[in-house]
């Protein structure tokens, strides 16, 4: 009797094992891409949190998942600023330095690391704008660096276009500078860019759109919308990133 259920049990483990392989080799890197993905077209960003953990945990010494990890830490907390929720966006502040410090020390001459660590200087900017003056030039200097390392790479022109944006015009901010950086980045990453699943590519094309609208670009604009809700479906969240009264003409 017990050696049947003993066989019993075997059999059921043997056929578990082909679906936990399954379900254990979904999580490789593209898995994360895909679902950090889907959780952002759907403007539902609850998932993220648990996606950066998984990743933590795997203890991954490769680059790109490194780099992806860090990605998924300034998109997370670029939607926690906006959301008004400084306090937790700069637990990942935190995180996310601590992870640039020791890939910075052993990739140096990395593009898309610099690119982040100008990005991460520009939150602390936003947490605290009295330190603009220390923290502005630091952003600067990265993202100059990760565009020299690598004129190719988006993320630097993205970054030096997410600055002029949000900058002050008195201290050099620029809209339609901006945008051109913007479309130079989209050009970049559309021409070889081979992700199934990129949410950076969205968060572009969203800032594009919002610069559209900033400068009173209101057709191009709309028809930009149409081509982004075509790829993307129905962007409940784009009125809020853009902003309402933009979209509106109010």
């Amino acid at each position: 009797m017990e050696g049947t259920k003993n066989k019993f049990i075997g059999l059921i483990v043997l056929m578990l094992f082909p679906v936990l392989m399954a379900t254990a080799q979904k999580k490789d890197l593209s898995y994360y891409q895909c679902a950090f993905f889907d959780s952002y077209k759907a403007g539902d960003m609850s998932p993220w949190p648990g996606l950066i953990g998984e990743m933590e945990k795997a203890k991954s010494t490769d680059l790109a998942w490194q780099t992806e990890m860090v990605k998924a830490l300034y998109g997370y907390v670029g939607y926690q600023i906006g959301a008004r929720q400084k306090e937790l966006a700069k637990v990942y502040v935190n995180k996310a330095d601590v992870y640039l410090d020791q890939l910075l020390d052993e990739y140096p001459n990395d593009a898309r690391l610099h690119s982040l660590a100008g990005a991460f200087y520009g939150y602390k900017i936003s947490f605290a704008f009295y330190k603009a003056p220390f923290f502005g030039p630091k952003s600067l200097y990265h993202i100059g660096k990760a565009i020299d390392l690598d004129p190719n790479e988006p993320m630097g022109y993205i970054e030096k276009g997410n600055s002029l944006l949000y900058r002050p015009a008195a201290l050099g901010g620029d809209k339609r500078e901006a945008l051109n950086l913007y479309r130079k980045a989209l050009q970049l990453m559309q021409s070889h860019n081979t992700l199934k699943c990129d949410w950076q590519q969205m968060l572009l094309r969203a800032f594009i759109l919002k610069c559209l609208y900033e400068t009173n670009q209101t057709a191009e604009a709309n028809a930009f919308l149409l081509s982004m809700q075509k790829d993307y479906g129905s962007m409940i969240w784009i009125k809020s990133f853009v902003g309402i009264n933009l979209m509106e003409g109010k």
